[in-house]
């Protein structure tokens, strides 16, 4: 069986990690795979980096010539299943298929809510129209977390008995990465003292402000702390200036996008993701398998993946509740330690891109034995 999973993000986020984790996962258990993607993404440079052969895709500037290419690979028998991870590469996956007459069509939902439930009038119109030519076309849906799977159910995404539940995954870390005072070096952290980490895109719905007045009541009670802010996004200029307003410069930091965000984690003594409604959460996962005590809001992806011996949770957008947790973890070293090590066991036994690319595998079989 060979798979071909695409995206046509030229982006680098939580759905191209998943993306080159789930590859990389599938071929160490023995399923090919190609991956699609724009020509010189960022997920496309790893991928080939990491030797996984990519097929350039572009979308955007060609859909003609990508929809003719996968065409040719699905009647070629080049490729049996298309794994798709956003709308537009489901969308030509879903024609593609039409005009090779075989091919089956996987698609996994990212998001609690799709973009097109954000559209309004023709546009939402249009949405609603494609998705329902899509629906009946694909053998099966994936969902990256329980809580993905409800709303998907609930807005009717789905046809029949065709919803799964494959959880994310990630890969271990690399032998490679530095140890935690190293790590510290790099990134310019004093050696000493306790490291917060926030990574998370910069917007709206990762809670970020919420965070910040939780970080407010903390040093207001003279607790010592490290905390960065690590992404990039919209409201950087805005957070920076509320850093500033809260009197918060000496403790708190923005430093954007870095491009080894795995140094920075290396750094940290807590990590931090305040998203009132994370779909999965997947830099948990990250900081669990590095044996990093996390605090998350208790909704969404979160509630599945921290447990109490594995981290803590917060009420969300309760910055009161959220400085509550960050304290128990900054006076208990032990308690960090504890939580650590119960995470890194949590990430082995639920979390490992190995899990997950296995389950997938399942998946797979289903749809070619439907015949």
């Amino acid at each position: 069986m060979k798979i071909l999973l695409w995206t046509d993000s030229d982006g680098f986020a939580g759905t191209e990690r998943h993306c080159l984790d789930l590859a990389q996962g599938l071929e160490a258990v023995g399923v090919s795979v190609l991956l699609g993607s724009p020509s010189g993404s960022p997920l496309a440079e790893k991928a080939e980096a990491a030797g996984i052969e990519v097929v350039k895709l572009d979308m955007k500037h060609s859909p003609a010539s990508g929809l003719l290419k996968v065409a040719r690979l699905l009647r070629a028998k080049g490729v049996d299943v298309v794994h798709t991870h956003n709308g537009v590469s489901t969308f030509f996956a879903c024609l593609a298929a039409e005009r090779a007459g075989l091919g089956k069509i996987v698609v996994t939902q990212h998001f609690i809510t799709p973009a097109r439930e954000f559209r309004r009038g023709m546009a939402r119109l249009m949405s609603d129209g494609v998705h329902r030519w899509i629906r009946p076309r694909v053998a099966r849906w994936i969902a990256i977390s329980e809580a993905v799977a409800t709303a998907m159910r609930g807005r009717g995404d789905v046809l029949g008995g065709k919803l799964r539940v494959v959880r994310n995954g990630v890969a271990a870390p690399c032998s490679g990465e530095p140890s935690a005072q190293e790590a510290r070096r790099w990134v310019g952290l004093p050696e000493e003292g306790l490291v917060l980490l926030c990574p998370a895109r910069l917007e709206t719905e990762k809670g970020h402000f919420t965070l910040l007045k939780a970080l407010e009541i903390l040093y207001g009670e003279g607790q010592q702390f490290d905390a960065v802010l690590l992404g990039g996004g919209s409201l950087e200029e805005a957070l920076k200036r509320r850093i500033t307003t809260l009197d918060l410069r000496n403790c708190v930091r923005a430093v954007g996008h870095q491009s080894r965000p795995d140094v920075w984690m290396r750094a940290s003594d807590i990590v931090v993701l305040p998203s009132p409604a994370e779909p999965f959460g997947l830099v948990l996962a990250e900081a669990m398998s590095r044996g990093i005590p996390v605090v998350a809001a208790a909704a969404g992806g979160p509630l599945e993946i921290v447990e109490p011996e594995s981290g803590l949770l917060f009420e969300p957008d309760n910055a009161q509740d959220l400085a509550e947790r960050l304290r128990e973890l900054i006076l208990n070293p032990l308690l960090r330690a504890r939580l650590g090590a119960g995470g890194a066991e949590r990430w082995r036994c639920h979390f490992s891109s190995q899990r997950m690319a296995a389950e997938m595998r399942v998946v797979y079989a289903e749809v070619s034995e439907d015949g």
